[in-house]
């Protein structure tokens, strides 16, 4: 008769070590980070603005765009659509808030600037703590978008003018003055995060520094990129398992066409003088309009399967 029980060492070997449980953007996001905290602390020089503008606008669109791209799946999943009439509907609907999001940015920039730093807050935060309360999510969200206008108030208050007007200025100046609360926000989305979650945790200080230290426009990069669209894409695809090459092709197409549509406007309407502002505003003013309709469904999605497990839960 055959033990079925495994002795001690062979059980511990079965046990996966914990630092293969840290996921895989938590390890992507720390080097990088750290990496840059030490050349910032070396005094090493960090590219020109022209570059990290560029850098941005390259790197966001091949790297962050994806994993919206992904969702047309998240909406078949939560039953928004179900036949290609359905995909027709919802392809033309997403792009109707899209394009209603960006004509609202050039009707009243200052309110449009001030809606999406809130909304993306939310979306932001809610990286972090994600089985805790909105009110939580939102201050980790909030505080993260509020340190680059402690720590580099003049580079934000001159991006915001490029996105909305001199109004803009007025806006990073209130985030400024908001400094403190946003660190103190982020520090207790890092405590709270620990006792369930320590790599959550440790990506929360880590963006912290980054904010505090580095440029506003080199801190948003690593974390747009490295952090949030790479945890995001890595849970869609693992949502999609038995997907295959048609979530891979469908990821590519709603990547490529955005990017090209960007380069059309700005081979149309670019200047050579103020290439890098326009770049800024596509690149900021499309993530608002795409940010939009984005969390309109994963939001939904969200509160279908609550409210799934919610019903399993009663019948049980």
């Amino acid at each position: 008769m055959t033990d079925q029980t495994a002795p001690p060492r062979e059980a511990e070997a079965r046990v996966t070590p914990r630092w293969r449980r840290v996921p895989v953007e938590t390890l992507v996001f720390s080097s990088l980070a750290l990496i840059t905290l030490f050349v910032v602390a070396l005094g090493l020089p960090m590219p020109s603005p022209t570059v990290q503008i560029i850098l941005l606008g390259i790197l966001g669109g091949v790297l962050g765009l994806p994993h919206g791209a992904l969702d047309p799946l998240i909406a078949r999943r939560a039953g928004l659509w179900r036949t290609p009439l359905g995909f027709a509907g919802f392809n033309a609907i997403y792009i109707l808030v899209v394009v209603a999001v960006v004509l609202l940015w050039l009707v009243a920039p200052v309110l449009s600037l001030v809606a999406f730093l809130l909304v993306s807050a939310l979306h932001f935060g809610s990286d972090w703590n994600a089985d805790r309360p909105v009110w939580l999510r939102f201050l980790a969200g909030f505080g993260l978008l509020t340190l680059p206008a402690l720590s580099h108030p003049d580079q934000v208050s001159a991006i915001y003018v490029v996105l909305s007007g001199e109004g803009g200025a007025s806006v990073a100046a209130v985030q400024e003055w908001l400094g403190p609360l946003a660190v103190a926000g982020l520090l207790v989305a890092a405590v709270v995060a620990l006792r369930r979650r320590p790599s959550q945790s440790i990506e929360i200080v880590l963006a912290t520094a980054l904010g505090l230290a580095t440029e506003p426009l080199i801190f948003f990069l690593l974390y747009f990129c490295a952090l949030h669209s790479f945890r995001h894409l890595l849970g869609g695809f693992q949502e999609e398992r038995g997907g295959g090459r048609k979530t891979a092709v469908l990821v590519t197409v709603y990547t490529v066409v955005p990017l090209l549509t960007a380069g059309a406007i700005l081979a149309v309407f670019g200047s050579g003088a103020v290439v890098s502002d326009q770049i800024l505003q596509l690149v900021f003013i499309g993530l608002a309009g795409l940010t939009v309709p984005h969390m309109m469904v994963v939001t939904y999605d969200i509160r279908r399967r609550r409210s799934a497990g919610s019903a399993s839960r009663s019948v049980a």
